[in-house]
């Protein structure tokens, strides 16, 4: 990861025994509002709401200053006082045009995969007025090892959201328009909702349901569990495998180029999000550590088990480690030496423990903390989780992410991300966070 140098200077300071209004104008909101702008093809029964995973493209982000006797000093790499968790909260952030959606939808007795494209054109793109001369634009996309090659995408422009947009649909059969209402009927005949099981793979029934059910008595009754990176490895909405995108967008001659500096842009789902839905393995044990009865297991991080192993095989030389961290010269280890003199740990030490009440309607601000990991563990309630990118990560372009927490789920926030929480129901939201390394 990278330290984005121009943005220091972009820093907002603030004394000490001041403070922005964040009440008023707080970035929080603006991402909302990105959100609810949103407009899917088909009618809205047809999307399972809590499935919906969001991907916004980031372009810039703009820090408010530390807390403290260092309030002044912008440089991240410079600042050395352990008060507040070597926290910076957001001042404000831009987003670069590009909206990534996925998830489940139905029609018929078919709930599959289906990813979401919207797009705002850019220079080089614009014409002279500022504007993109064309009601289509078009699309290069790798989803994975599957892509459109040189048959690029048309997606055509949405006047409702003023967005070029997009569905694929997994659904294989051609008859899909004679299970979707007006709207998505009208969406298929305009070619803005399309089924592509070549590029946007799997069901729900993969993870979830009888079959799954099933999948689960048989490796039961070999006397095994089931491993889920080796389960529907290229599935679209695969619970623990990131899901990479490659995107290029042009015009109807193909002559100009909307590309991250000559390359194609990058994205992925990533977020470290487990629980019930979301987890390593599945299985069961009986007489559990000499108890009595039974016990169903879910690994949702482990260095124990070849999972780890596996990870860093596939990832290559993007892998980092999920319960531990990459450190670098101007970062704090577990054992609070700055220079550590290590490069690596590969464990997650905790130096805190805190129960949270987020009360109705509440949100936990876009913040990140400079060195240390943190983990939220959702109890009661429906949250918002937000993670994204403050520093750059040189295999892919920045981006937010944001996923609906269950009970159940936590979120693991690493070195290098900024996150939020957002209290998503008129009760009270329990949290257990814990975190170390500051």
């Amino acid at each position: 990861m990278t330290i984005v140098d121009a943005e220091i200077a972009k820093v907002r300071t603030f004394p000490p025994d001041t403070r922005p209004n964040y009440s008023q104008n707080n970035p929080i909101w603006k991402l909302v509002k990105v959100l609810e702008q949103t407009q899917f093809h088909a009618d809205r029964e047809h999307y399972l709401p809590e499935t919906l995973q969001r991907l916004f493209g980031l372009q810039e982000v703009a820090l408010i200053g530390p807390s403290g006797d260092e309030w002044q000093n912008k440089d991240p790499r410079l600042q050395n006082i352990k008060e507040d968790f070597q926290k910076q909260n957001l001042y404000d952030f831009i987003l670069n045009g590009t909206e990534v959606t996925r998830g489940y939808a139905h029609a018929g007795d078919w709930t599959g995969s289906f990813l979401r494209i919207a797009y705002v054109p850019r220079p080089p793109l614009l014409g002279s007025d500022g504007v993109f001369p064309g009601d289509s634009v078009r699309l290069y996309l790798k989803i994975g090892q599957d892509e459109t090659g040189r048959n690029y995408l048309t997606v055509p422009y949405n006047a409702e959201s003023a967005r070029y947009e997009i569905e694929l649909w997994a659904y294989s059969g051609n008859d899909l328009a004679d299970w979707l209402g007006p709207r998505g009927k009208d969406a298929i005949a305009h070619g803005a909702l399309l089924a592509r099981p070549d590029l946007v793979h799997g069901q729900l029934s993969d993870f979830v349901g009888i079959p799954f059910d099933d999948a689960r008595a048989a490796a039961r009754n070999a006397g095994r569990g089931i491993d889920m990176l080796d389960l529907a490895p290229n599935h679209t909405m695969h619970p623990v495998r990131p899901l990479r995108l490659e995107l290029a967008w042009t015009d109807s001659t193909a002559t100009r180029w909307d590309t991250s500096e000559g390359s194609n842009y990058v994205y992925e789902f990533s977020m470290s999000l487990r629980g019930w839905g979301s987890y390593f393995a599945i299985g069961d044990s009986q007489n559990p550590h000499g108890g009595i009865g039974g016990l169903e297991y879910r690994n949702l991080y482990s260095n124990y088990f070849g999972h780890e192993a596996q990870r860093r095989g596939e990832l290559g030389p993007s892998w980092t480690p999920e319960l531990g961290r990459i450190l670098r010269d101007w970062q704090f280890d577990a054992d609070h030496n700055r220079p550590s003199g290590k490069s690596l740990e590969d464990f997650f030490a905790v130096d805190y423990m805190d129960l949270h009440i987020l009360r109705p309607a509440a949100v936990i601000g876009m913040h990140r903390h400079r060195d240390n990991q943190e983990v939220f563990l959702l109890m009661e309630g429906r949250g918002l989780m937000v993670m994204g990118d403050w520093e750059k990560v040189p295999s892919r372009d920045r981006a937010i992410e944001l996923r609906i927490m269950k009970p159940g789920d936590l979120s693991l926030v690493k070195p290098g991300q900024f996150h939020a929480l957002v209290n998503l129901l008129d009760e009270n939201l329990l949290l257990f966070m814990f975190g170390g390394y500051d």
